[in-house]
């Protein structure tokens, strides 16, 4: 039985409020930064590092403390945790917008720097309590599809108001005041505001949700967190999940960035031509998308995954020829295509291997699992925004230049398409080694069904009020 679409979209919307907020601080602040502020590319780069390095650093701590935490009667678990963080999210925000450009480099630096881990520390434990929470609330293979598709089109709806604003600011020099800018930038901040309010408020927390494998129950002991890691690092599928998401779409994380760097420095196009852009591959993508899942669904997420390499290096190779903003159009139809095909497979395989791992212990790890890939992720934290300010800086970037010299603009498309091209090449080799086909998908996808509550726990009817408890 499919899941009800008012529930559908409710478990849809928390990621999305993140999403949004992860576009205006890793893509947005990165060109404001550069072009409105004066921070040195070499700074900026250095910035997502060490941001990125204590992003890693905090993680694990955040993710186990976060398994091990008690529900609290009338209170709740993950949903409490996203209720409490949101204002330090909201607050992150709104202050990188206000960062004189009459400091110094330095100074420019220290500050973003602080706002930045302000914002890190909230958003971590916001993002791994609803990750956490929607897993529960949506217990099977077909459940965790059908949402994803939802956030997708939530994400990309939220997120557009983020990336036209950016386009109309930061592409075309259209916009020069920098009070007008900030004012844009605090409506974002606010349209992102509303929609953590949709996510944190519409949807409740029962005890239900932790009845079975709530790693909040026992003692919290050297030993058991020994276990708890032991028997995470001893799954095969953990490590070919975790070596294709350091690598396939790893550069995506700036994907934003270099599209405005793109648009702006090679083609030369217009604010407006690089939203349509912008919007109108999305539209195309996430009018596909449901088809994608119920190709998802009826192939099975491994083998999807190789499927969408197809589309998405397509894309990207087409990149080096593009020259006008309409080619650019076409090649990210293709390339987020890949993209989102290549993220819905892959929820529902982090789920099922969370699923296989509560089955073969009887406690449920999100949080410890997401915590072991940060750290394993520490050596490359960063480093996407490290390479393509590299990249940049190399070719002869000039921040003060109305139009940048042929090596810059070559750089600009190496960054954007090739290093892109070699990293999905090389997460294609761990699929090789994941062992969930079609059939054990299915199979764990019944096992986390019937160990969950019935349908709607989560969701209080329509008109009804949502207490977390009884």
């Amino acid at each position: 039985m499919a899941m009800p679409l008012r529930r559908r979209l409710l478990l849809a919307t928390p990621l999305p409020a993140a999403w949004m907020s992860s576009v205006v601080i890793h893509n947005v602040y990165v060109k404001f930064y550069t072009d409105i502020v004066g921070l040195d590319t070499r700074y900026v780069g250095w910035v997502y590092f060490a941001f990125n390095v204590w992003n890693v650093l905090n993680d694990p701590v955040f993710g186990v403390l976060l398994d091990k935490m008690r529900y609290r009667p009338g209170r709740g678990k993950f949903l409490l945790v996203m209720r409490v963080t949101i204002p330090f999210l909201l607050l992150g925000l709104a202050l990188m917008a206000w960062t004189p450009a009459s400091w110094s480099q330095s100074a420019i630096f220290t500050v973003f720097l602080l706002e930045l881990f302000l914002f890190d520390v909230a958003a971590t434990l916001y993002l791994i309590s609803a990750t956490s929470y929607v897993y529960l609330a949506a217990p099977t293979r077909e459940d965790r599809i059908d949402v994803e598709v939802a956030r997708a089109w939530i994400g990309n709806l939220v997120s557009a108001v983020a990336t036209v604003v950016a386009t109309q600011m930061l592409v075309g020099g259209a916009i020069t005041e920098r009070i007008t800018l900030n004012i844009m930038l605090m409506g974002v901040v606010l349209a992102n505001g509303a929609v953590y309010a949709v996510a944190a408020f519409a949807l409740r927390d029962p005890p239900e949700l932790y009845e079975l494998g709530d790693g909040g129950e026992g003692a919290v002991t050297a030993r058991r967190l020994w276990q708890d890691l032991r028997s995470v690092v001893r799954m095969r599928a953990f490590w070919a999940l975790f070596l294709h998401g350091l690598t396939f779409l790893a550069p995506m994380g700036i994907y934003f960035t270099a599209f405005l760097y793109f648009m702006d420095d090679v083609i030369r196009s217009t604010g407006t031509q690089a939203t349509v852009t912008d919007i109108g591959s999305m539209v195309v993508v996430l009018l596909l998308l449901p088809l994608s899942a119920r190709l998802i669904k009826r192939l099975g997420s491994r083998t999807s995954l190789w499927l969408a390499a197809l589309p998405y290096l397509s894309g990207l190779a087409l990149l080096f020829w593009a020259s006008r903003w309409y080619h650019v159009l076409g090649c990210y139809v293709l390339i987020m295509s890949g993209r989102y095909m290549v993220s819905t497979a892959t929820t529902a395989l982090d789920a099922a291997l969370i699923d296989d791992n509560e089955r073969a212990t009887g406690i449920r790890k999100a949080g410890a699992i997401a915590s072991l890939r940060a750290l394993l992720s520490a050596p490359v934290a960063g480093v996407q925004m490290v390479i393509f300010m590299a990249i940049l800086t190399a070719g002869g970037y000039d921040t003060a230049a109305a139009v940048q010299s042929e090596s810059a603009r070559e750089a600009i498309r190496l960054a954007t398409a090739g290093v892109p091209i070699l990293f999905a090449l090389v997460g294609l080799v761990p699929l090789l080694l994941l062992p969930y086909d079609r059939r054990a998908e299915a199979e764990l996808s019944r096992w986390s069904r019937d160990r969950r509550p019935q349908e709607g726990t989560a969701v209080g009817a329509p008109g009804q009020s949502a207490p977390d408890s009884p």
